[in-house]
């Protein structure tokens, strides 16, 4: 079973007071090779996120080269090291400091970038259609993936508002609370046929085999939160819940990778 993490996050602002914390993408990439975690989505935490995109267009390029999204495989590199893929921060294309709408998806394409992130309130804008909703109609109609993770800044209240604009967005829900939950998320995943659960911290007893029920194992990805959250725990879950092999192999990595390629990048 292949295990693809669709929650990685390393740099500066990991180091306040989680243990063990993660500096760099080197730190990052062994603490996935310890884990035999294959890979995964990766974003960078510093609150400076022109600077951060910058860093972690230059850190994933480093460890896959040059090969473009066309190689997504969600498998290790020649090396053996895990592939990685990164998230860039979204900021309102009014104030001009990132690439416009229409030119995005080539500069995602050149610095293997698989998805985009809202960081609203530590990046000071208004996670609103009128603020963002030009990136959000370019990635709906790309099908790229969008972060939507209530431990950035963003409320669930937010994060719907922004579903209920672009219905068909993919996104990717991390719901940064552990107990109790399902109320909460279960309505976006009845409402909003392409948003797909993060599992990072979830906690729920036995919720796994039940969500899969309802649902279909098609809308679970496996996440770890790492370095807030160990990346074993949920290795567990996947690996011990009451669900057939392929329904775990597909919530371990493959839906994710299905998200990767299928982005019109």
């Amino acid at each position: 079973m292949e295990f693809l993490d669709c929650n990685l996050v390393y740099g500066p602002d990991t180091m306040k007071g989680q243990l063990p914390g993660c500096p760099d993408i080197g730190a990052l990439r062994a603490e996935l090779d310890r884990a035999g975690v294959a890979g995964g989505l990766v974003y960078y935490a510093m609150e400076e996120p022109i600077l951060g995109n910058e860093i972690i267009a230059r850190d994933v390029a480093n460890v896959r080269g040059a090969r473009g999204m066309g190689g997504i495989r969600g498998e290790r590199d020649a090396r053996g090291a895990p592939e990685l893929y990164g998230c860039w921060s979204l900021l309102p294309s009014s104030t001009g400091e990132i690439t416009p709408p229409g030119e995005l998806p080539k500069a995602m394409k050149k610095s293997n970038i698989a998805a985009l992130a809202l960081n609203p309130q530590a990046n000071r804008y208004m996670p609103r259609a009128s603020v963002i909703g030009d990136y959000l109609e370019m990635a709906q109609e790309r099908s790229i993936p969008v972060l939507l993770n209530t431990g950035r800044g963003l409320t669930l209240e937010q994060a719907e508002a922004l579903m209920s604009e672009f219905r068909n967005l993919t996104a990717i829900l991390t719901y940064a609370n552990c107990w109790p939950s399902d109320r909460q998320f279960r309505p976006f995943l009845d409402s909003y046929p392409n948003l797909y659960l993060d599992m990072s911290y979830i906690q729920t007893a036995s919720w796994l085999p039940d969500i899969t029920q309802r649902y279909g194992a098609g809308r679970v990805l496996f996440g770890s939160a790492f370095p807030e959250c160990y990346i074993g725990a949920h290795m567990m879950v996947v690996r011990h819940a009451e669900l057939s092999d392929d329904d775990k192999a597909l919530i371990a990595g493959g839906n994710l990778k299905k998200l990767l390629k299928g982005a019109r990048i």
